[in-house]
């Protein structure tokens, strides 16, 4: 490993102070060259409609989300198809399925064959703090392994901005999975760079949904915790400036949603989960290796019998248990998942086991 001598040190902008290791972003042992007169940098950061995605080719290990090119490997003409299309090749993306902002605060996409200035500085990702965004309508098709891997990556310094919320369902506060502080689990927080461009409330709820993995319905988002009527999705919020709601740890927005016939539990008609799409993901198999009948308790969950059988995503979540209407409440780790019937409800960790 280098020494702190030997490794390239950058500015805030990425520009290095000493010879950098990586010409773009993808890897390299030799130091890089000299720009020649015209040829600059182009910064972009990398989203799905849900939230932040990784670059294959990352320059920071505490900030694998962006990276860079250089603007020569660009095909001309400079338009946002160009640039648009060499990213997706390089990042294992659909064009076709992506579409390309100028930055991070812009609300409205390029046009295809917008023209962008991509020699010389002012221009789109001329630098690391004011990157291109790239939301791509899709996750990659294929795992591809990061180049990161086999190099030495810097650390960035820069300042963490958060959005902070409080999570209720329709019977009060519940625990929040990006929860922080021990004595208020139900506040929870999201790092502003996690949003993907428009910054709207309508992207800002995508992305709360895919942290918190709500899978209920109605979900709704008001300004502070004594809003009378929640915000429009189209309403923009400016997440780079000083202020924005939620912008202050005691004073979040508030994140409702209801679970009551939303397909988790048995709450629907017939017992039928509404949960379209979601169990074509329950491919891996668990049995329950003790009884608990937690499920007549609290109808959002499964009770369990020693050695039955159900199908789950595999993807370990915390959620409450609720004691009836009593107010008495525990979390567990637990898995959603569907029992031998089709009905989809919470199943406890600790007394399952992987098949």
């Amino acid at each position: 490993m280098r020494s702190n001598e030997e490794r390239p040190l950058y500015n805030e902008d990425g520009k290095a102070s000493k010879p950098a290791f990586s010409e773009d972003g993808r890897g390299g042992t030799e130091p890089t060259p000299q720009l020649r007169a015209g040829v600059r940098y182009v910064y972009y950061r990398l989203y799905t409609k849900d939230g932040p995605l990784a670059s294959i080719y990352p320059i920071y290990s505490n900030d694998r989300f962006i990276s860079r090119i250089l603007s020569i490997s660009v095909r001309p003409p400079h338009t946002a198809t160009s640039l648009k299309r060499h990213l997706c090749k390089i990042e294992g993306l659909t064009s076709e399925n992506c579409t390309l902002y100028q930055s991070l605060s812009e609300n409205t996409a390029l046009e295809d064959f917008t023209r962008l200035s991509l020699r010389g500085t002012p221009g789109p990702g001329s630098s690391v703090g004011d990157p291109i965004a790239l939301v791509s309508g899709h996750v990659r098709q294929s795992q591809v392994e990061s180049s990161a891997a086999s190099q030495e990556l810097l650390e960035r310094d820069f300042e963490q901005r958060y959005v902070y919320y409080h999570v209720y369902d329709e019977q009060g506060e519940t625990v929040s999975k990006t929860s922080f502080d021990e004595n208020t689990p139900s506040l929870g927080r999201v790092n502003t760079l996690a949003i993907p461009p428009p910054h709207t409330v309508g992207s800002l709820k995508n992305h709360l949904i895919a942290s918190e993995n709500i899978l209920a319905r109605n979900v709704q988002i008001f300004e502070d915790e004594d809003g009378e009527s929640p915000m429009n999705d189209t309403d923009a919020i400016a997440l780079l400036s000083d202020s924005f709601p939620g912008c202050m740890e005691d004073q979040p927005i508030a994140v409702t949603y209801e679970v009551q016939g939303a397909g988790v539990g048995p709450n629907n008609i017939n017992n039928e989960p509404q949960t379209t799409g979601l169990q074509a993901t329950f491919t891996r198999k668990i049995k329950a290796t003790q009884n608990w009948n937690l499920g007549d308790y609290d109808n959002r969950w499964h009770s369990l019998k020693k050695g039955d059988i159900f199908h789950t995503n595999g993807v370990l979540r915390k959620e409450e248990w609720r004691y009836n209407g009593t107010g008495r409440t525990s979390v567990w780790d637990c898995y959603l998942a569907t029992n031998s019937a089709g009905r989809v409800a919470f199943v406890v960790r600790c007394y399952i086991s992987f098949c």
